[in-house]
């Protein structure tokens, strides 16, 4: 049985990676997998610690060359999948992770999409390269470890037969959607007949949405990383998972909090319609994430996180926060997003990219930008403001922020230690080395335990979670619905999917 995990939810600028790390009683690195790996922007500030950092996890695993037992690549977009080779230009190139260790193994990848939309996202020895092709490289049988889907796969489905993607005793990956059927699709449709080029839109539509569950005994705790899925995906999700993700801790926001494609609308800033809303609102309920994180940076022409798409999110998590800035304190950080509505019509209309303070679980990768402070400071919520920053003038914050989430199983569930890391602090933070046992409950503060009871005390506390069940397709696609019956509404996850391989 392994000792404690832990989820990392990276600072990447303008992309998206998360970690997963499993360790044993000693604090070693038994299994890593990581899922996405890019960034379009700022790269080169952000990506840097994120990759050393990577590196010194991966030679944790597998020393001296390095190891990764899965990588999942949610789609071909080079935010998500740039940084896994990174950029040979001339006078400062970006050394990516497979550059950085020429010689690391990698067990398996499951990807989204096409094989060959990856063509040319790398470029070794100025010849463009598939990355797939690169990573293939790295595994014991490329034709096996090495693999896409059919169109609507699902491990949620009857009709296909995933199951498990990859997992151990008391951990897996499961498949909620790959390769979302896009106009005339048919599900079922083998990866190679899916279209030769695709356009944005579509390429977004295929990201696998995955859920990453750890167990004790029958109780499940989740994460789902959904890369880029938008309105399709979550279409043909609701139209068979009729229930809500056992436990989530945390859910990260598709598409890095868009609006446009998340309410599949026209333009970012086009009405959404109550149809729309609902199946959004269907999807949010059903994921019931405790903590929303968004993966964003500076590009401000995408709107990323939409403070709107957040909030719809946030309608479901946890409502006490988990985490608090130190210099700020009262339960309260700053999240950096597009504010899309008024927050209070006339009073506190700041439309527009802000930098604000939020009592709320919403988390973003870009934590602060000093030259987009809202004024006068907003917290939100509740929508209360304040004629001089609630913090010393002199206080300095990280622009950019590493979530982490340690999760210490327990008799009826699992601690939760929650906290923020620094983009340049990322490599050398103490408290992430920090993996026994005993040190653990000394150093930590566990801010959830089993029955979901917030607390400062690194103690169990009775409770658990009923059996997980998963109920049968809904013919009504994408409609928004009450809630499920607890006992009725958990997907099927303590009874083992077969893995093609252990």
């Amino acid at each position: 049985m392994s000792s404690h995990f832990r989820v990392f939810s990276l600072d990447v600028g303008q992309g998206m990676s998360t970690l997963f790390a499993v360790y044993d009683k000693d604090g070693k690195v038994t299994c890593l997998a990581l899922f996405d790996l890019g960034s379009s922007h700022n790269s080169k500030t952000a990506g840097r610690p994120t990759l050393e950092f990577l590196k010194n996890m991966a030679l944790q695993r597998e020393s001296p060359k390095g190891r990764i037992d899965a990588v999942f690549i949610s789609h071909k977009d080079k935010d998500h999948v740039s940084l896994l080779y990174g950029s040979e230009t001339a006078g400062d190139p970006l050394l990516g992770l497979l550059q950085l260790l020429p010689e690391m193994s990698i067990g398996r990848v499951r990807y989204g999409g096409r094989y060959s939309w990856y063509d040319g996202i790398a470029t070794v020895k100025k010849k463009s390269v598939n990355i797939l092709t690169l990573l293939k490289a790295r595994t014991f049988l490329p034709d096996f470890d090495v693999r896409g889907f059919p169109v609507g796969a699902s491990s949620f489905r009857d009709d296909f037969n995933e199951g498990r993607l990859w997992g151990g005793e008391d951990f897996g990956v499961f498949l909620l959607a790959a390769n979302t059927p896009y106009k005339t699709e048919a599900i079922g449709t083998a990866e190679d007949d899916i279209s030769k080029k695709p356009d944005g839109d579509q390429a977004n539509s295929k990201s696998l949405v995955l859920v990453l569950a750890v167990n004790v005994g029958k109780i499940y705790y989740c994460s789902v990383i959904g890369g880029d899925a938008t309105f399709p995906t979550f279409q043909y999700i609701n139209s068979y998972l009729d229930g809500t993700i056992p436990n989530c801790y945390m859910v990260l926001l598709p598409h890095h909090g868009s609006r446009r494609t998340t309410f599949g609308l026209g333009t970012k800033d086009a009405v959404i319609s109550d149809i729309n809303r609902d199946v959004v609102k269907t999807y949010a309920q059903r994921m019931a994430g405790k903590t929303v994180i968004a993966s964003a940076d500076i590009v401000q022409r995408y709107g990323h996180p939409s403070l709107e798409t957040s909030q719809l999110f946030l309608d479901y998590a946890e409502p006490t926060a988990w985490w608090s800035d130190p210099l700020v304190g009262n339960g309260r950080h700053f999240t950096t997003t597009n504010i899309d509505y008024a927050l209070e019509p006339g009073l506190y209309d700041q439309r527009g990219f802000k930098t604000i303070l939020t009592t709320q679980n919403l988390y973003s990768t870009l934590y602060y930008d000093s030259t987009k402070v809202s004024s006068p400071m907003v917290a939100y919520s509740p929508y209360t403001g304040f004629t001089a920053p609630p913090y010393s003038a002199g206080s300095a914050f990280s622009a950019g922020m590493n979530w982490i989430y340690t999760l210490l199983p327990q008799p009826m569930g699992f601690l939760i230690d929650f906290r923020g890391v620094t983009s340049n602090r990322l490599p050398s933070d103490d408290s992430l080395t920090v993996c026994k046992t005993e040190d653990l409950l000394a150093t930590h503060t566990f801010v959830y335990r089993p029955g979901g009871a917030m607390t400062e005390q690194a103690s169990a506390a009775p409770g658990a979670a009923p059996p997980p069940r998963q109920e049968r397709p809904d013919r009504n696609a994408g409609r928004a619905r009450a809630p499920a019956q607890p006992y009725r509404s958990l997907p099927r996850l303590t009874t083992p999917f077969p893995a093609k391989r252990p």
